[in-house]
């Protein structure tokens, strides 16, 4: 385990399957096992950065970055994929340079397009953000405002596209570096335990872990939420949603 520091936001689920070993009778193929992460800080916290800003890493988002490599760096993993997005490329290069793979992108997994949000202060238009997320969790997955990304939109990009990388990975660990919202949408559409309906509580945190098992079409959550004491941002810093 890569993990040991003890950390309020952490969410660990039971053990959902035992596999056996490998002279049991019932042993069963190993699972294709996700890492899903959040890419580290951005340069500026205090605008909507969507599709539309390819906005890089703060200085403490690089050392984030730094951080994490050496957190995954006794893991094995067999593949790692980020967004194209710079803010996750640049988290995602120094875990790939460090385990020694070659980080693959993946365009269609990068956050959600915000249109004439984009760039606008995120105080100044906190209740956008906030309607759309009451409207999906009630079960309105279309409604956006207007130039903005449905709830269905991203789901129908993000989906496929994670799901196309765990099925190329069968039986093997891979880890993706994305975006809230995105990683958000692909909790809510694929975890049976994490609903549209609980969206909000979703955490969702610069460089949080999410590790999965991904079998039968489904993930099923080891842990959620992972985000030890050392990669927390700063308290001036802390998501509004």
């Amino acid at each position: 385990m890569i993990f040991r520091e003890k950390h309020p936001l952490r969410y660990r689920c039971p053990n959902l399957d035992v596999i056996a070993g490998p002279n049991s009778s019932t042993a069963k193929p190993m699972p294709t096992k996700l890492y899903l992460l959040r890419h580290a800080q951005t340069a500026d916290t205090s605008k909507f950065h969507g599709s539309e800003s390819d906005i890089g890493l703060s200085d403490w988002g690089h050392e984030q970055a730094r951080r994490l490599a050496k957190r995954f760096a006794d893991t094995p993993i067999d593949a790692i994929y980020s967004s194209a997005m710079r803010r996750a490329v640049d988290t995602a290069t120094p875990i790939a340079s460090t385990l020694g793979l070659e980080l693959q992108q993946v365009p269609a997994l990068h956050e959600r397009s915000m249109g004439e949000l984009a760039g606008a202060s995120r105080d100044e238009f906190r209740h956008v953000f906030t309607d759309a997320m009451i409207a999906w969790m009630a079960g309105d997955l279309n409604y956006t405002h207007p130039t903005g990304e449905s709830y269905q939109a991203m789901r129908r990009r993000g989906v496929p596209a994670l799901t196309d990388i765990l099925n190329r990975n069968d039986g093997r660990t891979v880890l993706v570096v994305a975006h809230g919202m995105l990683i958000r949408v692909l909790i809510s559409s694929l975890v049976p335990e994490w609903p549209v309906s609980k969206l909000a509580d979703i955490r969702i945190d610069n460089c949080a872990t999410n590790e999965f098992d991904w079998e039968g079409g489904i993930l099923k959550p080891i842990r959620l939420f992972d985000l030890p004491e050392d990669l927390v941002n700063p308290p001036d810093d802390k998501p509004f949603w």
